[in-house]
């Protein structure tokens, strides 16, 4: 299904009371997007064979919103941006939600981020994808911040050669994406920061299996307030294998603790 089903693109364009009250189809249970990779690996047994220490954290904070509350103007929705959103959405598939769930027609997450909030590799991502017309190419809108509160954005950013890219605009800017290509992308929002980050910066390692040298990863978000501002959580692991010592060490005090 299109990021922007039909009926959705015409309520794009409609009121507000429109979108919620006339136009809105009934809704549809969530089901795990098609074609979904992605799992919690971080929960799983297997794990625990692998050294712990390679291991980032961050949170971030941002604006969610349904698909029936982009006609509200912002903070509380994305009509300065509807017309942009229209264009670039309608034309690819809904990457997914939180956990890769699609909720479906008007019940469908969408993000906003200032673009200064989003990790330079994550941003340098969207550009090369959009540079390149890699598969990346259109999972985030990046658009100019509004003017003045009647001032409307119809085109997303158009995007330079690595080497013309001025970092001072992107203060100008924001992001505007569905929650799934977070975990398309998982490893880079955690990098930054990181004791092992040449592994999380190298995508071609972010697997969704458990295996040395693999890295993987998990999303998790709180919901919106009334103000639909929400958090979201990234963890991101390298996978290396414990020292023969630390094995060693960690099978004797499991059989310590049998014996008590």
């Amino acid at each position: 299904m299109r990021f922007l089903a039909l009926p959705v693109v015409a309520a794009l364009m409609a009121t507000s009371a429109e979108a919620i009250n006339k136009d809105a189809p009934p809704r549809v249970d969530p089901t795990l997007t098609e074609g979904w990779l992605w799992k919690n690996l971080l929960k799983s047994s297997e794990i625990a064979a692998f050294d712990g220490s390679c291991e980032a954290v961050k949170q971030f904070k941002m604006y969610e919103y349904s698909l029936h509350e982009l006609m509200e103007p912002a903070p509380r929705g994305l009509k300065q941006w509807a017309g942009g959103l229209k264009k670039l959405f309608s034309q690819r598939e809904y990457p997914g939600g939180w956990s890769g769930y699609d909720r479906h027609g008007y019940d469908r997450a969408v993000l906003r981020m200032d673009y200064t909030d989003i990790p330079l590799a994550v941003r340098e991502w969207i550009e090369e994808q959009e540079r390149t017309g890699g598969p990346g190419k259109g999972y985030f809108g990046v658009f100019e911040k509004p003017k003045s509160d009647d001032d409307d954005v119809d085109d997303v950013v158009a995007v330079p050669s690595a080497s013309e890219v001025d970092r001072s605009q992107d203060e100008n800017r924001v992001a505007i994406f569905a929650p799934g290509v977070i975990y398309h992308t998982l490893p880079l929002w955690a990098a930054e920061d990181s004791e092992c980050k040449d592994d999380l910066l190298d995508l071609t390692k972010y697997k969704p299996e458990i295996a040395e040298g693999n890295v993987v990863g998990w999303a998790e978000h709180k919901s919106p307030g009334f103000d639909n501002k929400a958090e979201f959580k990234v963890t991101a692991r390298a996978l290396k294998a414990k020292a023969k010592g630390a094995e060693e060490k960690e099978a004797k005090s499991a059989e310590g603790k049998e014996e008590l």
